[in-house]
């Protein structure tokens, strides 16, 4: 390998990093604006989750929850 072959491959890890940085903060601001005021960001802890597990409505937003959790993992690995 040559090194304009090994500079091109450094400069394509630092520009995804810095794009994937700026994308995650995108998505937190507007995430930040568009959160209602009585809403927390924060996750429930055990055993609240095991009561909303208990009862259907708590079901969908346990799996609304997951969806989302992976839709953000995902965003982390696209590549374009």
């Amino acid at each position: 390998m040559n090194a304009n072959r090994i500079i091109d491959m450094i400069v394509r890890q630092v520009v995804r990093r810095l794009v994937t940085r700026g994308v995650d903060k995108g998505f937190d601001l507007a995430d930040r604006t568009t959160r209602k005021p009585g809403q927390t960001s924060a996750p429930p802890s055990d055993s609240e989750a095991k009561r909303q597990m208990a009862d259907s409505s708590g079901r969908q937003k346990q799996n609304m929850k997951q969806v989302q959790q992976l839709t953000r993992q995902m965003r982390r690995f696209m590549r374009f």
